[in-house]
């Protein structure tokens, strides 16, 4: 299991580290609740998919969209704390459309 600090700057990134800051603080200290930090994700959900896709293509991991479903899911389970079933299916389709082509 992903370390809680770790998850949040990994959230920080993807939703903005500026606006992570303005609601919640530094990342590394915040004692946010995962309730808000859902709030958060619902409200930058399509940056988050894009935020995924980008980080996806820029990984010398990530080959074909096989594997690119693989670093999915992996992140996924990091943000799980934080993510509703909608979310993750939400970021799922966006992902996969957006990767459709690789």
């Amino acid at each position: 299991m992903i370390p809680r600090r770790e998850a949040l700057t990994q959230l920080a990134r993807l939703v903005g580290l500026e606006l992570f800051i303005e609601r919640f603080g530094p990342p590394q200290i915040t004692d946010a609740a995962d309730e808000d930090l859902a709030a958060l994700i619902d409200d930058r959900l399509g940056e988050v998919a894009r935020g995924l896709v980008a980080e996806a293509a820029s990984s010398d991991d990530v080959l074909d969209s096989a594997s690119a479903q693989e670093y999915l899911e992996d992140r996924l389970r990091i943000l799980a704390d934080f993510l509703s079933e909608e979310q993750g299916a939400s970021l799922r389709a966006a992902f996969t459309e957006g990767t459709k082509d690789w």
